[in-house]
């Protein structure tokens, strides 16, 4: 199934890409949405169920919740690109080329949705030559076959013990924007609520800076804790990454050190409460965004 969206945002290296929804939009790169639009992006992936069929009786087993997984995602892109010299055709066909072989985000924007996805991109070029114009396809494959909200919900976690006592507010001291909030109104300024919109389960990323001599816990929903057990400092900040149950510092892989893995996440519509249950200086940066299959 394809639709007709707003206006579309290739991006790659240090580079962004759009390409205009409508005629009536400007086309800053030469590049538009063709009028066959774009597929693969409000459907669903294939799905990777393996039902057994009864032996006796009628249809197959019941298939648990968690059974229920898709493939990776596949996006095509149907792209025009246009201009009044053929040399500006050509520089817009380059532009798209210049994605190969490297990874790129393409975001779609359509109304209030504003979506990401993340892969490869290939790109074909349809063989009927027009002096001005010229058609062909941006195919993004996506190992993951979420798409994910531009817009992140951010916060930040501060120890009991810690200088600021609760959750930062940034230098303006204006306010954490929704949907974040406290857990308790007072003494918990250590909890971080969270909360997805989207339509599949959402994983929250977790950067713990400053100084942690004995590790980091963070406690969900005031159950199962994520543990990491090793001895953060100053300037090399740990990356718990929860989709992949994994933890990194300074770009090397330190998940030997998770003794618990209870990751948090939060399901289509619904909130957790993360509890900062460490001591130590500095503070637990939470980013989420809405997750959508």
């Amino acid at each position: 199934m394809s639709y007709q969206p707003a206006f579309a945002i290739l991006y790659y290296r240090d580079r962004q890409v759009r390409f205009s929804g409508s005629m009536s939009q400007d086309r800053p790169d030469c590049l538009g949405v063709s009028g066959e639009g774009i597929e693969g992006w409000r459907s669903t992936p294939e799905a990777k169920v393996t039902m057994a069929e009864r032996a006796s009786g009628n249809g197959a087993h019941d298939i648990a919740p968690d059974a229920i997984i898709y493939s990776s995602r596949t996006v095509t892109l149907h792209w025009v690109a246009l201009g009044e010299e053929r040399s500006q055709v050509i520089t817009a066909l380059s532009r798209i080329l210049s994605a190969a072989s490297v990874p790129v985000r393409l975001r779609v924007v359509d109304g209030g949705d504003d979506t990401y996805v993340e892969g490869y991109a290939t790109v074909s070029v349809d063989p009927a030559w027009h002096e001005g114009r010229m058609t062909g396809t941006l195919t993004v494959v996506c190992p993951r076959p979420e798409r994910l909200s531009w817009q992140a919900q951010e916060g930040q976690l501060i120890p009991q013990s810690g200088p600021l006592g609760g959750l930062s507010y940034g230098q303006n001291a204006n306010g954490l924007a929704y949907p974040l909030s406290y857990g308790r109104a007072a003494g918990g300024h250590d909890l971080l609520r969270l909360s997805n919109r989207g339509t599949a389960t959402a994983y929250p990323c977790l950067t713990v800076s400053g100084d942690w001599p004995d590790g980091v816990v963070i406690v969900c929903d005031g159950e199962q804790s994520l543990e990491w057990s090793g001895k953060v400092v100053s300037g090399v900040p740990l990356i718990l990454d929860c989709r992949s149950q994994t933890a990194s510092m300074g770009g090397i892989d330190v998940s030997r050190s998770l003794v618990r893995r209870a990751v948090p996440s939060v399901r289509p519509g619904g909130s957790v409460t993360l509890h900062l249950a460490s001591v130590g200086d500095g503070s637990v940066t939470v980013e989420l965004h809405d997750t959508y299959i």
